[in-house]
């Protein structure tokens, strides 16, 4: 999680993390204390009533107790900002790491170098069980929480809980978290209004404690009766019943409902204040949170620390939440009441306390509550002013649901007189999928060419749009777009740092596409150096995913492989910690699937399916789901690999990506046409039309398109069922291409379709010559699947070829190919041992060169020089028959000497 942001840039309020204090005069729920405390094999309390019921002070009691007897325990309190998932996650990063230092726990050295990355529940719920104690959290207004997917991430927490761990939640309504499951395998227990509700004993403890009152049994009985155990009626009764009015009407109210007998109370309780009592009680219920400098401003009391003390201390629902009397916060029940007795007395009045409250949040840089009352008060300039300046930290740090919610609530004319925000709201839009609320902004950003900008916003305004058009797949445009800004400004901090990141890494794309890998290594370098610390870790995964792809499409797949394992397994880089860092694992399966991982590949794909399918570039997308889809054909469940390409499809139209759709049209012909039936094949060919044969490649080709596009597709189709004179041309051009990218992995993938071409054409010679060409390089570069994704007859080649006149060099990656096939092959006359054996030293060397390690770094290693290291591997080449660094590490891999 993203712990090397400042608390403060990314919103981070103290008191969430807090007990609040108050109430001074309670009465200890005895009962119910001990009724919890016998829940040992309970891992999950939910406390569930509507509002007053006293749960938030019931949670506090269950915190004293869990104190009182050892446990470690943390404080949550939940609001509206918490449907944003990644500001959550930041919520829970900071819980987590509170209690690892209260515990002195060593985080860091717990965690396995050679674990794969887990789930956000899982690594929240892995970082707790290290700390190797007892632990109690403890989440206080949960019903604020409306999003499905951060319900479904409390749902994977509360599944999965360390047994250290429990956790007690409050909410006023059922939390959608898989109650009744947890409560089948008795794992959670609910405790509803009918269960926490007062006693009559417990109200009569209650009024025993202001011994002002004069109350008999009888007295106590009716307001028992009356208030139906309800703890906020029984405090407002017991703040008014020194009314002599108050007290004899209790006989008068037995047709009143709870609620309505809280209001009677709650007018008596503001009526018998002091008039400027009442102004300031008023006045300042328009505050989520009151300091005395803010009610200050509001109210213009000198004295307003002293009053809100005496407030609390009266016990008028209101509550220090910061355990230093700093910040206060009225109970929401008397908070609504005192609103709307203000808001029908004086709409103007309310107006005018939410316009000094965001000036005042803004003079103290507390920009999302500036923002929160200019919004209220209507004053939309400088709620512009306030989001502009907060949504910068935001996005940066993905926090992008805010961002979009608070966009929501300002009209689009006060937005557009602002430019600079119109960049930030774009980006949220665009990272959120959001095409319909984002085409406004980019029509607007492109109005704004037409005016004179500064040189900066000028720049800031083309990344925008770029990486808008990026994600509405017009990629010519977006190249366009950053082909000519200079983004090496080392200089360069904070947002400004985050969008020539974000250039860079389209640059590196454009380079990447025109087969500039050389170009393509030297952006991707500079926007690693804009996302380095806390510029941008937002776009860091691109950055890495950039790297991982690039190194795979040139064809070094073990580079790639080594890259995309040691990235999954890196604390640096989880889903959780950024939103884009989804990117990189989606840059990680192909190679996985390249080199066969394929457990590791589903395990990872099935931890972070719901990150990919949203917020991502379509290029990303679909190099995720095209090797999943591969995969699960290959192991033969072709009904989940139909179900992956559905859906893709189905993103591919949600997100009106023409050219995804147009792959996964392509992706179920590939399908079908290399299920080995001549008829089908026929079908196929005829329902595609010779029209669709008619394809001119494009001028680049985008990473996804270089492994898999509409061009191999065609010409694919046109080989297994319709080949024609110009097939031949149309296959040596695409290998031409190929090579002029250096994308070897394709270029192998068009041999290999030249040689089954020349073998249906009864052309065996130059069939062979195609596959050996293919099989050279595959060996060379440690290409597997790439291969074999061509299907049965690319098997039948193999195997025609196997123990012949080749070098052993080629016949011991045939049959290592072939031993990846499905189908049992016979290749017990080949050689299967080395013809000298590797001497100890060797194979230790062998083993350093496979995790990519210098010449340097193996001496280091094994206390030699680097001569001597020289020495060995020349002998292991020879041993191998090998004259590379890679061909050694895929010839041993063939012989399982590594």
């Amino acid at each position: 999680m993203l712990t090397n942001l400042s608390n403060k840039s990314i919103g981070l309020s103290h008191h969430k993390f807090q007990a609040p204090l108050g109430e001074q005069k309670q009465v200890l729920r005895s009962e119910l204390l001990a009724r919890i405390s016998k829940l040992e094999a309970t891992q999950c309390v939910v406390i569930q009533a509507p509002a007053g019921h006293g749960k938030t002070t019931l949670l506090k009691q269950i915190l004293s107790a869990s104190r009182a007897d050892g446990k470690l325990t943390a404080w949550l309190k939940i609001d509206e900002t918490d449907n944003d998932l990644n500001r959550l996650l930041l919520h829970l990063d900071k819980i987590a790491g509170d209690l690892e230092e209260s515990h002195q726990a060593q985080h860091a050295a717990a965690l396995k170098e050679n674990s794969l990355p887990k789930g956000r529940a899982e690594r929240f719920n892995n970082r707790l069980a290290e700390i190797g104690t007892e632990i109690h959290l403890f989440i206080d207004d949960f019903q604020f929480i409306e999003e499905p997917e951060i319900e479904l991430l409390f749902r994977h927490i509360l599944k999965s809980l360390p047994n250290s761990v429990r956790i007690f939640i409050a909410s006023r309504s059922l939390p959608k978290i898989g109650l009744t499951e947890l409560q089948v395998v008795q794992r959670l227990e609910l405790l509803r209004f009918e269960e926490i509700k007062f006693s009559l004993q417990e109200t009569k403890d209650f009024f025993q404690i202001e011994h002002q009152l004069s109350l008999s049994d009888d007295d106590l009985s009716i307001i028992y009766n009356r208030s139906e155990g309800w703890a906020a009626a029984l405090q407002l009764f017991r703040l008014t019943l020194a009314k002599r009015s108050v007290k004899d009407s209790l006989n008068n109210l037995e047709s009143y409902t709870p609620f309505q007998i809280t209001e009677y109370l709650a007018s008596n309780v503001l009526q018998q204040q002091a008039t400027d009592t009442q102004d300031f009680l008023l006045y300042c219920s328009l505050l989520p949170k009151i300091c005395a400098s803010l009610c200050e401003k509001i109210t213009g009391r000198k004295d307003s620390q002293e009053t809100l003390e005496k407030l609390e201390h009266q016990g008028l629902f209101l509550n220090n939440i910061d355990n230093e009397n700093h910040w206060f916060q009225f109970h929401r029940l008397f908070s609504d009441y005192l609103k709307e007795v203000l808001r029908k007395r004086s709409p103007t009045r309310c107006r005018q306390i939410h316009n000094d409250a965001a000036r005042w949040f803004l003079e103290h840089e507390l920009y999302e509550d500036a923002l929160f009352h200019a919004v209220e008060a209507q004053d939309f300039e400088l709620a512009t002013h306030s989001m502009d300046i907060w949504a910068t930290d935001q996005i940066t740090s993905a926090c992008l649901h805010s961002v979009e919610r608070w966009a929501e609530k300002i009209p689009l004319q006060h937005i557009f007189d602002r430019p600079s925000l119109i960049v930030k709201i774009t980006w949220a839009l665009t990272f959120l999928r959001r095409r319909a609320k984002v085409l406004p902004y980019l029509d607007e950003l492109k109005k704004l060419g037409e005016k004179k900008l500064d040189w900066q916003f000028s720049i800031e305004r083309q990344i925008t749009m770029a990486v808008v058009e990026m994600a509405l797949d017009h990629l010519d445009q977006a190249f366009e777009n950053v082909a000519n800004i200079k983004t090496e400004n080392h200089e360069a901090r904070g947002f400004w740092a985050f969008e020539l990141g974000a250039a860079a890494n389209i640059q590196a794309c454009r380079r990447i596409a025109y087969g500039n890998f050389s170009a393509a290594r030297y952006h991707i370098a500079v926007g690693r150096n804009h996302n380095h610390g806390d510029s941008a870790p937002f776009l860091a995964g691109y950055n890495t995913g950039l790297t991982i792809i690039s190194s795979y499409l040139q064809g070094s797949i073990n580079e790639a492989y080594e890259r995309s394992i040691s990235v999954l397994k890196t604390k640096g880089l989880n889903i959780e910690e950024s939103y884009a860092a989804t990117a990189a694992v989606c840059c990680t399966l192909f190679p996985l699937y390249e080199k066969n991982d394929f457990d590791t590949a589903i395990k990872v794909f099935e931890q972070y399916h719901q990150e990919i399918n949203t917020g991502l570039l379509p290029d990303f997308v679909s190099a995720a789901y095209l090797p999943m889809i591969r995969i699960y054909d290959v192991k033969g469940e072709r009904s989940k690999a139909r179900e992956l390409l559905d859906t893709l499809e189905d993103i591919a139209i949600s997100a009106n990506w023409p050219r995804i759709i147009q792959l996964c049209n392509w992706e179920h012909i590939r399908r079908e046409l290399l299920s080995d039936s001549s008829q089908k094949n026929m079908a196929i060919s005829k329902s595609t039309g010779d029209a669709e044969l008619n394809f001119e490649a494009p001028p680049f080709l985008s990473f996804s398109d270089a492994l898999e596009n509409p061009s191999i597709a065609r010409l694919r189709l046109e080989i297994h069922t319709c080949p024609t004179d110009e097939t031949s041309s149309k296959l040596q051009d695409a290998i031409q291409q190929a090579q002029s990218h250096n994308l070897i992995p394709r270029e192998i993938k068009l041999h290999i379709l030249n040689a089954i071409l020349n073998i249906n054409k009864g052309n065996s010679a130059q069939s062979s010559s195609e596959l050996k060409t293919a099989m050279t390089l595959a060996a060379e570069y440690g290409v597997v699947r790439s291969i074999l994704d061509e299907g049965p007859k690319v098997i039948q080649l193999l195997k025609s070829h196997l123990n012949g006149s080749w070098s052993s060099t080629l016949n011991h990656y045939i049959k290592f190919l072939l031993s990846h096939c499905e189908e049992t092959v016979d290749i017990s006359e080949t050689e299967t041992e080395l013809l000298e054996a590797l001497t100890s030293r060797e194979m230790q060397i062998l083993s350093l060169l496979a995790k990519g390690e210098t010449n340097k770094n193996i001496a280091r290693n094994l206390f030699v020089s680097e001569n001597t290291v020289k020495f060995h591997l020349k002998n292991i080449f020879n041993k191998l028959n090998v004259s590379t660094r890679t061909q050694a590490i895929n010839n041993a891999t063939m012989l399982g000497l590594i």
